[in-house]
């Protein structure tokens, strides 16, 4: 079955960069540029399509859409390349081949000027250094993966017993049941002929096309994206940027490496909350997308300029397709770089402050909280930002604490090496004010996460609310940006710790490895060593080793959904008429084996309409009146309605060890179904073992 995870690993990475690849090459970008951007330019495609086949009609196997994609992307490669050769092949084209007496001269980059102050001698990163930089990215978040996921799940099909989890899945495996894939008509039940309505669902078609590959296993689908963006995505996309803010320094993209996936928050408290799967991959994107609106505003003809400003604007999309409030994030990025940018170029040593640009720099953020304030009284939005009756969560203090040891939430792990690294890097941003953009956009999460835990009411809608005023997602922001800090701060460490070595003999030139050697060393036992330490009634553990526990307590099969239930769902489905509806009671397991097993339940989410299509009142009378359906014609009614034609039972809730979970559960609301025996008028008992039932309905007149 780990072979099936690797296969499903390698099916997501395929449709999320090669399609990307090629639309990154058709608009000329580098090939390393393409290759990080990919995914974001990738998902656009394929929910564009999705939307395509649904409106026209079209319903196929999720590798069909997968062709379809990559077949597109091609095409259009091979028409800007021949578009591209054709002119090139114009005298006095500035890519032909110069005439006699014709001599051509290279623009200075703009962005890739060393400084004075820039104690690397090297030129721009080279495009062969880059893609050695991918790999040791890409391996260093493999291992922060295998510790915290990897080990930590109780095999490669489990999945977290979470709430939002069940949505997730059930999402998919619609996808999968119907054959459509379009965002504007996703939900739970297209399998029962509902239209569906909007939801970003970016991500929830990968997955789908990934089970497709695996025999329809979407729980192995589920975790093989969350490794490939976790290992691959976001570290690809981190090491893009840096390459692209700092040039010159070989030593901060390396020092990358160690940040790109080792904040517990970001992107490992994505897992552990919610589930919030989409927003991790929603976050995942937005390095990129910022590195090529980076490029686009240094570009040095209008040509470059548009096409990079063209994928930023593609990047974004993609980024709001998983996850609105990534793009908002995102924004946040990209206007703190604008707003620098206003008063100093990379390569200026100094700042240029006249009335001129400060008029920009204000008409900017007057411009940037005018469309903050609309949104926020957009209609569409209101219920993101109304959401949550949150209460205040921490005091200023304790949000301060909170934040400085990358805890951010009221219970977790501190990770002090991150600390020291991100403060160093604060303070670098400061002395070099090229990067002071970095700074900017790290204070205003700062101050975005601190409004959220700090505030309520109407202040916090206003400040968080576009995150739903949840501290998990913007602490992750905070953590987001603070990833390219700890690499600048981890640098200069190197530095100051290798002036003092050279003070000892036989160091010499190496001094700076041997600096960066130890300071890895400290940075792997301090993110890896577990500790506890007693605050009261609050026990404060290690930050990454805190949150692999907490996956591993999540992913277990001994929880809620067991294995011995999810094999007596996969013998009652085998007994099940194709396509029939089970009733069935979502808090003992049953409202994820629809998105699991495909078991087509009737509540597929905790709470009293399962988020299914149904009136409430129908739902209501088969709660709490079903033991009663060969009397009770309004029951039967009910049933028809539904179109129900079984009822399956995980566990009996006054037994001895039930495994069930108690979210928004109240015993009376089902009791019509938890009453039901072999007893029970108008049903006939066809599977059995222990506390786990399955009945068939018997006919009604």
């Amino acid at each position: 079955m780990w072979f099936t995870l690797f296969l499903a690993v390698i099916v997501c990475c395929a449709v999320l960069y090669v399609p990307g690849y090629l639309i990154g090459r058709a608009l000329s970008l580098k090939r390393t540029v393409s290759c990080a951007a990919a995914p974001a330019l990738s998902l656009a495609l394929l929910v564009v399509l999705g939307v395509v086949f649904r409106t026209a009609g079209i319903s196929c196997h999720a590798l069909a859409l997968a062709a379809a994609t990559g077949a597109v992307a091609l095409i259009a490669f091979a028409l800007a390349r021949g578009i591209q050769g054709k002119r090139s092949r114009k005298p006095g084209h500035a890519n032909s081949t110069p005439q006699p007496g014709q001599t051509t001269q290279k623009p200075r980059p703009r962005h890739a000027s060393p400084s004075e102050r820039t104690p690397e001698k090297s030129d721009a990163l080279s495009s062969r250094f880059t893609w050695q930089a991918f790999a040791l990215y890409a391996c260093v978040g493999l291992v922060v993966c295998a510790f915290v996921f990897l080990t930590a799940i109780d095999g490669p099909d489990s999945f977290a017993r979470k709430d939002d989890t069940t949505v997730h899945l059930s999402i998919v495996r619609a996808f999968l049941d119907s054959g459509t894939y379009s965002t504007l008509h996703s939900g739970s039940f297209l399998d029962q002929g509902t239209a569906g309505t909007y939801y970003p669902s970016a991500w929830h078609i990968v997955v789908a096309i990934a089970a497709s590959c695996v025999g329809g296993g979407v729980d192995i689908a589920t975790n093989a994206a969350t490794i490939a963006f976790t290992v691959v995505v976001l570290p690809l996309g981190v090491c893009l940027l840096l390459c692209t803010v700092f040039p010159n320094r070989r030593g901060v993209v390396l020092a990358g490496s160690l940040f790109a996936a080792s904040f517990a928050i970001m992107p490992w408290g994505f897992l552990t909350k919610g589930q919030l799967l989409p927003n991790l991959a929603s976050f995942a994107l937005i390095p990129a997308a910022i590195a090529l609106f980076v490029s686009a505003v240094e570009a040095n003809d209008g040509g470059t300029r548009a096409r990079l400003a063209a994928g930023a604007l593609i990047a974004l999309v993609s980024i709001a397709l998983c996850q609105p409030n990534g793009a908002f994030t995102c924004v946040i990025g990209m206007t703190s770089y604008a707003l620098c940018r206003i008063f100093r170029r990379p390569d200026d040593k100094h700042a240029t402050i006249t009335p001129k640009r400060i008029a920009c720099a204000v008409g900017l953020v007057a411009g940037a909280c005018a469309l903050w304030a609309v949104l926020y009284l957009a209609p569409p939005l209101r219920s993101v930002v109304t959401y949550g009756p949150w209460d205040t969560l921490l005091s200023f203090p304790e949000a301060v604490l909170s934040v400085l040891s990358f805890m951010y939430v009221k219970w977790g792990g501190i990770q002090p090496f991150l600390s020291i690294a991100v403060l160093f890097g604060l303070i670098a941003s400061l002395r070099d004010r090229r990067w002071l953009w970095l700074a900017v956009a790290y204070v205003i999460t700062l101050v975005i996460y601190m409004g959220n835990v700090c505030t309520d009411g109407v202040l916090r809608q206003v400040i968080s609310g576009f995150w739903y005023s949840d501290y998990y997602r913007t602490g992750a922001m905070n953590a987001l940006f603070a990833i390219p800090l700890a690499a600048l701060g981890f640098a200069w460490l190197v530095r100051l710790l290798g002036s003092a070595l050279s003070r000892l003999p036989k160091v010499g030139e190496r001094k700076n490895a041997y600096a960066a050697a130890a300071l890895t060393v400290v940075f792997v036992l301090c993110q890896a060593m577990p500790f506890q330490i007693s605050l009261g009634k609050r026990s404060i553990e290690n930050g990454l080793p805190a949150m692999r526990d907490q996956v591993a307590s999540l992913y277990s099969w001994d929880d809620i959904y067991t294995s011995e239930e999810r094999a007596f769902v996969q013998q009652a489905a085998a007994l099940v008429e194709e396509n029939a509806t089970v009733i069935n009671v979502p808090n003992d397991g049953t409202a994820w084996c629809y998105g699991t097993d495909g078991l087509r339940v009737l509540f597929r989410r905790t709470g009293d309409n399962g988020s299914n299509p149904f009136p409430p009142a129908t739902n209501e009378i088969i709660r709490t009146r079903l033991a009663n359906i060969a009397a009770d014609e309004e029951v039967q009614q009910a049933i028809r309605e539904v179109g129900a034609r079984y009822l399956i039972l995980l566990d009996d809730p006054t037994g001895d060890n039930p495994t069930i979970t108690d979210q928004r559960y109240e015993a009376a609301k089902w009791a019509g179904l938890e009453s039901v025996t072999a007893d029970t008028p108008g049903f006939t008992l066809l599977l059995s073992e222990g506390d786990m039932r399955l009945y068939q309905i018997d006919e009604i007149a």
